[in-house]
């Protein structure tokens, strides 16, 4: 009677735990949503004034005059072109991260309803257990109840550990991809400026076009690693530190570098480097996950041991 309400509480204790792990993850995703949302808003009004002061130049709007006077005019409106791009490309990053961000959130919420009235399902047991537990006095039952307990609760902590690896090391690898595919650019523009015409050209832009849409990836990778660092924070050492602070950021990184790398072709450098310091951030990061996840298996041999040597003792 006892094991069977032992492995029906581990089992319903498990999905409540998930199911806290979903409620708080929806927390964290409908604030970044809500950011997103304003962030968005305010590149479309900066979108719209870039574009108008792109489109005053080109026409003939007092500006256009002035600078024309001035002599000015095309290094003006290749300064305008290149400000409208850069928010271009942020808006058009943002726009994909709050679609991404409100499928993640609609997709948490599904499966928060699949697992029901689990907290109900959870008190209910243990009021059961509780109650045999009381009325017995086997000493021995009782403490091999609680390192079971211990043993189920490390095992969800090795569980969660393992799911924020996993996440940061797809996040790693769409970096190396970003890196990649910014080295070719680099290597294409460097033979452009040698001379090597619209081929190369071409290829630049498609090597850029293709970090670009990696740097899109990569940042919906980040923000679910960022999400799976805090549902792991707690079981992580105290002397194990993991800086999430510059992943947000990714994408305005590489997309400050990009704009004037098609300008100057030495600039590819500038997003090449910021990308490898997410890159590094994100490698240290997971070092730390696999230090806490080899402590937790340390742990969970302690207690397992235990376990079996109080069942091989008893009688």
């Amino acid at each position: 009677m006892l094991k069977e309400l032992n492995d029906r509480l581990m089992e319903v204790k498990e999905k409540l735990r998930i199911k806290r792990r979903l409620m708080q993850s929806a927390k964290h995703t409908e604030t970044e949503l809500s950011q997103e949302k304003a962030r968005l808003a305010e590149l479309n009004a900066r979108l719209s004034k870039e574009g108008k002061d792109v489109q005053d130049l080109e026409g003939l709007s007092l500006k256009g005059l002035f600078y024309s006077i001035l002599g000015s005019k095309e290094d003006q409106l290749d300064k305008e072109r290149q400000e409208y791009l850069s928010f271009k490309l942020k808006h058009d990053e943002c726009q994909n991260s709050v679609d991404m961000l409100q499928s993640r959130l609609e997709e948490i919420n599904r499966e928060i309803v699949k697992l029901g009235d689990i907290d109900r399902q959870y008190e209910a047991i243990f009021e059961q257990k509780e109650k045999v537990i009381m009325s017995g006095s086997d000493v021995n039952a009782e403490k091999l109840i609680l390192l079971s307990e211990k043993a189920a609760d490390i095992r969800s902590d090795v569980k969660e550990l393992w799911e924020a690896l996993n996440t940061g090391q797809e996040a790693l690898t769409g970096i190396n991809s970003v890196v990649d595919s910014l080295k070719s650019a680099r290597g294409w523009g460097t033979w452009d400026m040698l001379g090597g015409g619209l081929i190369s050209t071409a290829v630049k832009h498609s090597r850029i076009d293709d970090a670009k849409r990696a740097v899109h990836r990569v940042q919906h990778q980040l923000r679910l690693f960022q999400n799976e660092l805090k549902d792991v924070d707690p079981y992580l050492n105290s002397d194990i530190m993991i800086d999430i602070g510059s992943f947000a950021t990714f994408a305005d990184y590489i997309f400050d570098g990009l704009i004037t790398d098609w300008i100057v072709q030495s600039r590819i450098n500038v997003s090449l480097v910021n990308a490898a310091r997410v890159r590094d951030n994100v490698s240290d990061t997971l070092k730390s996950l696999q230090q806490a996840i080899d402590m937790k298996q340390l742990e969970l041999e302690k207690v397992e041991k235990e376990r079996r040597e109080l069942i091989e003792n008893v009688g």
